[in-house]
């Protein structure tokens, strides 16, 4: 069975120096984390701001606290239509891979862009634009060693297991790999457990061995749909359901993200998460 490494989503504990925030990471008890710095170190608004110092400091900061990198977090829209605008999100990812090879991180990640973002494309335009994107970072990923990872979002241009089995297979590249957030594929007709159950079968014999990270939170459908943030306690998302299907898989360890973490509930959150790892 895999080993089932706990840990935290960086942005959750606020911005901060490197070694103030992976500090706090350890302290709350987290072994791993998903860094985005755009989002979770002061003085980043933009890629640009990623000196080779402040990268050295971060591996430095992360080595210190003993809290690996699970995931480089590059939050950009890899689906846009829009051509102009999506070789500028390409722009950003390639510039981080070096950076992700510094810090040993075990890949970068990325979501595929919210439909809702562009009113009138279609869903098959958003993911065409997702494979050219994909097909012009991971030539580079190939070359530096590093591993980049998409995450299906049930309202994203890569929404099913479907449409993830199928950009594996269109970009068959083995540096691209899977992020998986339970809670992401399960919109609110897909909510019951027996539904849940077969959208594990699918990841899980489809593409389970391309997992590279898991991540955790919680949600819940109001009655009509709406999508809304719970505690782990009050989710709709078969986690016992996710989870042994993630047992039955080769790799020899997975890092467990908790997303949307609040520091001060961090031991409840691990005794809770910890339950399906066992």
């Amino acid at each position: 069975m895999p080993e089932f490494v706990i840990g935290a989503r960086g942005h959750d504990f606020g911005r901060h120096t490197p070694d103030e925030l992976f500090t706090s990471i350890g302290k709350a008890g987290f072994a791993c984390t998903q860094l985005a710095y755009t989002k979770a170190i002061e003085g980043v608004k933009s890629y640009a701001d990623v000196t080779p110092e402040l990268v050295e400091a971060t591996r430095a900061a992360a080595t210190a606290a003993g809290v690996s990198i699970a995931v480089n977090g590059t939050y950009v829209e890899l689906s846009y239509a829009d051509e102009d605008k999506r070789r500028a999100e390409v722009a950003k990812v390639l510039s981080q891979i070096p950076v992700a090879k510094v810090l040993h991180a075990g890949c970068m990640g990325s979501e595929t862009t919210n439909m809702a973002k562009q009113p009138g494309v279609t869903r098959k335009e958003a993911q065409e634009a997702l494979l050219r994107s994909l097909g012009e970072i991971l030539p580079i990923c190939e070359e530096q060693g590093v591993l980049f990872a998409v995450e299906c979002v049930y309202y994203h241009a890569m929404n099913t297991p479907e449409a993830v089995k199928m950009v594996l297979d269109t970009i068959a590249s083995p540096n691209l790999r899977v992020l998986c957030d339970f809670a992401n594929y399960v919109g609110p007709e897909d909510a019951s457990l027996d539904a849940q159950r077969r959208i594990w079968d699918k990841v899980g014999s489809w593409y389970g061995d391309k997992i590279t990270a898991v991540h955790f939170k919680g949600q819940n459908f109001r009655p009509d749909g709406t999508l809304y943030s719970t505690s782990l306690e009050d989710s709709c998302v078969d986690y016992a359901g996710g989870f042994a299907m993630l047992k039955q898989m080769p790799q020899a360890a997975f890092p467990v993200l908790r997303e949307e973490a609040v520091p001060a509930h961090a031991a409840s959150d691990i005794a809770f998460m910890r339950k399906f790892c066992e």
